[in-house]
């Protein structure tokens, strides 16, 4: 069991919280924030409403360990470490994972909020990862976004918030062939390195 501190960054469905007595640590929680269906429910049932996803954050466990067994052990340090869920003293649900500090000591920035030039090395990284993990094996990972991209240095980004694709309606059947999930993750870098102002680094068959 663990005791939550104050937040340290506030989402949409969660927020990460410090752990009290564990400052290498932090913890994501969901949170009883966004509306639906004109309430304030718990929010695993606005994702199992709108996702059917009954677990979010055992559903994250789950993508997290399928990424980490087929990437690369010389990777793995760009994908922050978790730890597995744990229950708070509140009796919530928590996903456990270290906290990614930056060069300076500092909590590392998204992609979003950082104002530091970043090295070549950065993307030949995130192209690494590219190619050696998700279009390799056909990973389907919604996470390929600059909010959920951090900034360790200019040289080190490091992957946040682990979900995936998941087949719900008959017309997501491609969810199963690899070909249309590996097109769908090329789409993905694609709009990130242009959000992110960065020249073409795809070339137009990946």
């Amino acid at each position: 069991m663990i005791e939550l501190g104050p937040p340290i960054v506030k989402g949409g469905w969660c927020e990460i919280r410090a752990v009290v007595g564990q400052p290498e640590l932090c913890a994501k929680v969901l949170i009883q924030k966004r509306r639906f269906k004109g309430g304030r429910p718990d929010p695993d049932e606005i994702v199992n409403a709108k996702y059917g996803i009954r677990d979010f954050l055992e559903y994250e466990w789950k993508n997290y360990n399928k990424i980490i067994a087929v990437c690369p052990s010389e990777l793995r340090r760009y994908f922050v470490h978790i730890h597995g869920i744990e229950t708070t003293q509140d009796g919530v649900k928590a996903l456990v994972m270290d906290v990614v500090r930056d060069d300076r000591g500092d909590i590392a920035p998204s992609l979003v909020k950082n104002t530091r030039v970043l090295s070549p090395d950065f993307w030949t990284t995130l192209e690494r990862i590219r190619r050696e993990v998700f279009v390799r094996h056909a990973i389907d990972h919604f996470g390929i976004v600059p909010r959920n991209i951090l900034v360790k240095s200019p040289e080190c980004p490091v992957f946040i918030d682990f979900q995936t694709g998941r087949e719900r309606y008959r017309g997501q059947f491609w969810l199963r062939w690899p070909f249309f999930v590996r097109a769908k993750t090329n789409r993905c870098f694609r709009k990130l390195y242009k959000e992110m102002g960065i020249a073409e680094r795809l070339p137009s068959k990946s």
